[in-house]
């Protein structure tokens, strides 16, 4: 009778306890969250991880600030998010093209590029947009080619080494056969003031960062490095009506630390898909030349796996290596 007994008072506790520790748990999220962004601002990356700031702020009830920790290809602000606490209220926000890229480009990193991390949701992709100075006197893929190829070792400027616009850059040159010197600056908006002064003639860049001086006719936009033509950007064509296999594209997305709860990340992927369906989103996404996209965090998962396998292709067809 007393171990009955005993055996219902135990069972009563740990009852009440759990019920205090349900009771006494807050909700996800009780505190700012923060988005730290691979890039510096003024670039694509930076302009939509402001926009689901914006408006994850309105519908969480907490605060989403943004911290740019750009350089080293996206692997400084990575390495801040691998390494914190996995509870969801230090993000990365980053390219996905240029994250994948980094796993075979780099030979140390202290994080893995996919294990150290848990895929969120991407938002996403804008094709990148080949654009000269009118210096080089191009308005065509082909005009491009023929000019690089008289003045081999032209500057032709990128986001930053190991990006997705250094890499698809690389593509162009792999396929073109032309030689170029390849400058990396930091950011999708400085290479384009570097191409505005001359101190580059040409720029494999995002849209977000090169539009509005394509638009004003002080750049020459050459071609959209994506599978079709845009619908913002119709008479624009694209690089592969010239020259197949060249194809790149910001693809902006969030990733959690590893180990991060599968109840954090579902949120936060519901919020995220919430932020490409907003009015605000959309207007932002058809000024930059943006489709939206939608996975869940396991297809986020498999998309990644993928990307890092083809662009790991791409890096030793260029043969391009960092330390």
């Amino acid at each position: 009778m007393f171990k009955v007994k005993t055996l219902k008072i135990v069972a009563v506790l740990a009852m009440s306890a759990a019920w205090v520790a349900n009771a006494g748990a807050q909700p996800y999220p009780v505190k700012t969250i923060r988005f730290v962004v691979s890039f510096p601002p003024g670039g694509a990356t930076d302009t939509f991880s402001r926009l689901s700031a914006s408006e994850m702020s309105k519908t969480l009830g907490q605060q989403v600030i943004v911290e740019n920790r750009p350089g080293a290809g996206t692997t400084i602000a990575a390495d801040v998010v691998a390494k914190a606490a996995p509870d969801g209220y230090t993000l990365l926000f980053t390219d996905a093209s240029s994250h994948a890229i980094t796993a075979s480009l780099y030979r140390k990193l202290p994080y893995h590029p996919v294990n150290s991390f848990a895929p969120v949701a991407p938002l996403n992709a804008s094709p990148l947009l080949l654009v000269a100075h009118p210096s080089v006197n191009a308005k065509s893929v082909k005009a491009l080619i023929a000019g690089l190829k008289r003045n081999p070792g032209m500057p032709m400027g990128n986001s930053g080494i190991g990006t997705v616009t250094h890499m698809t850059g690389e593509k162009f040159v792999l396929r073109s056969g032309v030689k170029v010197t390849q400058v990396n600056y930091k950011g999708g908006a400085t290479p384009i003031i570097a191409l505005m002064s001359g101190e580059v003639a040409v720029v494999m860049a995002t849209v977000p960062a090169s539009i509005q001086h394509v638009r004003q006719g002080r750049l020459n936009a050459i071609g959209l490095a994506a599978a079709k033509r845009s619908p913002h950007l119709p008479d624009v064509p694209t690089i592969g009506e010239s020259l197949p296999g060249v194809e790149g594209a910001v693809v902006s997305a969030v990733l959690a630390p590893a180990g991060t709860p599968a109840a954090v990340i579902e949120r936060l992927n519901a919020e995220l898909n919430r932020v490409s369906d907003s009015a605000a989103a959309k207007d932002v996404y058809a000024v930059n030349v943006a489709e939206g996209m939608r996975m869940s965090p396991a297809q986020f998962s498999q998309y990644l796996e993928r990307e890092v396998k083809e662009w790991a292709e791409v890096v030793k067809a260029t043969g391009v290596t960092v330390n």
